[in-house]
């Protein structure tokens, strides 16, 4: 959070981006096994417990469906499964959080320097400033779309690692096209 609008002490630009990376980065590793595992339950298209199975049977292909290859391996090696696509997800991830935390502070000061008085007499004291921070917000949030292939990328390594082999990234880049920015009116709504 920036200091109080009072404080003696200047917002560093350089503190924003590097707590902003930072967030990105614990927030990856804490997230991306939970986020893998829910890619792959919704990509799986057999049942994991049908009639007639008993728990063990159930468990025993939840174990193949979230672990895939090395459902049978150590629990370590069952762990680091859960990271594929992590380049992506890195590369997306640190570069959105450094984007939108980093960013909407930017985009707050050059509204606030050059239309702040616009808001507080369209909107007043108090929702003026609020509004500005909603349309800072928002624009930062439109220009995230361009971050979009790295998401893109991330889930399709996550579900559907075998389609990578063999490949570089300027060949899917190429391959997927216009593809990858799949769901960027989503984004800019949201």
């Amino acid at each position: 959070m920036s200091p109080p609008g009072n404080s003696k002490y200047k917002e560093s630009g350089t503190a924003r981006l590097l707590g902003a990376g930072t967030s990105g980065i614990l927030e990856l590793f804490t997230f991306h096994p939970v986020d893998t595992v829910a890619k792959r339950l919704m990509s799986n298209t057999e049942r994991i417990h049908g009639p007639g199975q008993t728990t063990a049977q159930s468990l025993s292909k939840l174990n193949q469906v979230i672990f895939r290859d090395a459902a049978a391996k150590a629990t370590i090696s069952k762990y680091l499964s859960l990271f594929p696509g992590l380049g992506y997800a890195a590369g997306y991830k640190v570069a959105q959080r450094m984007y939108k935390f980093g960013g909407q502070p930017v985009a707050r000061d050059f509204l606030e320097h050059h239309y702040g008085q616009s808001f507080t007499r369209a909107f007043g004291d108090r929702n003026g400033k609020a509004m500005l921070h909603a349309t800072a917000g928002s624009l930062i949030g439109i220009g995230e779309v361009a971050l979009l292939p790295l998401d893109v990328l991330k889930i399709k390594r996550q579900t559907n690692p075998e389609a990578f082999r063999g490949r570089g990234l300027v060949r899917i880049v190429c391959d997927e096209g216009m593809g990858l920015y799949r769901g960027a009116g989503w984004t800019m709504l949201r």
